[in-house]
């Protein structure tokens, strides 16, 4: 998975994506996709997700079936995780809080 963290001009860590297949980093996530092979996996199995950037994807043609815009899979992680939205809340305040340190 190419999450990582970049430093900001305040010395605090980003969370970012990079795609992939060019390994920059995916600012806008419109047209990108995250892919998942899971057809072939068996129960148990641990799969890493690969991410492409629009560029890259369209380069690509036809995206894989097995792949889903970023911002669907974050929601689709989110869910898995079972972040509800009030531990979504409470995770925002906390944040803030850190943030304004």
């Amino acid at each position: 998975m190419a999450l990582k963290f970049y430093i900001d001009d305040k010395g605090r860590a980003r969370p970012k994506i990079s795609c992939d297949v060019c390994g920059g980093v995916i600012e806008d996530y419109s047209g990108g996709i995250a892919i998942c092979d899971s057809q072939s996996a068996k129960a148990g199995a641990v799969l890493e997700p690969s991410f492409q950037c629009k560029h890259c994807k369209e380069k690509a043609g036809a995206a894989p079936r097995n792949s889903m815009p970023i911002d669907n899979f974050f929601l689709y992680l989110l869910n898995n995780i079972q972040l509800t939205p009030n531990l979504l809340e409470q995770a925002e305040r906390r944040l803030k809080q850190t943030m304004a340190l």
